[in-house]
């Protein structure tokens, strides 16, 4: 067990950090190789965390998988920068398909955590899932402007450093908001007058 932590640790820290793998290893190791290396970390990262079992994992790991095979195939650099590309849009997709489903991808998250989880709170994480789903989709559309318009530089500086940054900023964000909105909720409920029997 704790193999299998360590190992998930490992993947889930190069996998962060590969926009500087990417930087410094172009010369030593060349397109093809680190292709290769970042499709056998995608399928590590699904497989540790039965991920193979969500149909929406799908349509990620299609997308990024073909592009690294793609870019190994055709030994490219440029290709290779659209992996955060791929990465962002697959997250999304996979984020806005749960909304089909019964319960979202937020929920499922937080019922690992909490084992009765109110109407209310269904609907607010149904709105959160959209909103990670819509963050998703912008940062894929300024990662593929950094892969096409701007250098090796500036593509890693953004996808390796600010992309994280935002998440953070945006996540951190939810919680104030949560934290007013679970407030607001409380005083509502204590405001409403009694049901008559």
């Amino acid at each position: 067990m704790r193999f299998k932590l360590a190992l998930f640790a490992a993947i889930a820290i190069a996998t962060a950090v590969y926009p500087f793998v990417v930087y410094t290893g172009l010369n030593a190791f060349g397109p093809a190789s680190l292709s290769l290396v970042l499709f056998a970390l995608l399928l590590g990262r699904v497989v540790l965390r039965g991920q193979y079992r969500m149909p929406e994992q799908y349509a990620q790991l299609a997308l990024v998988g073909s592009l690294c095979l793609l870019a190994a195939w055709r030994d490219s650099e440029t290709i290779l920068r659209y992996y955060p590309v791929a990465m962002s849009l697959g997250f999304s997709i996979f984020f806005a398909i749960s909304l089909c489903a019964e319960t979202s991808l937020v929920e499922r998250f937080a019922s690992l955590r909490v084992t009765r989880i109110e109407p209310h709170q269904k609907r607010y994480m149904r709105e959160l899932t959209k909103a990670w789903s819509l963050l998703l989709l912008v940062n894929a559309g300024v990662a593929a402007y950094t892969a096409c318009c701007l250098s090796l530089a500036q593509w890693t500086l953004y996808n390796g450093a600010i992309a994280y940054i935002i998440f953070g900023l945006f996540a951190l964000a939810e919680l104030v908001f949560r934290h007013f909105y679970k407030k607001r909720y409380a005083q509502n409920n204590q405001n409403e007058p009694p049901s008559s029997s």
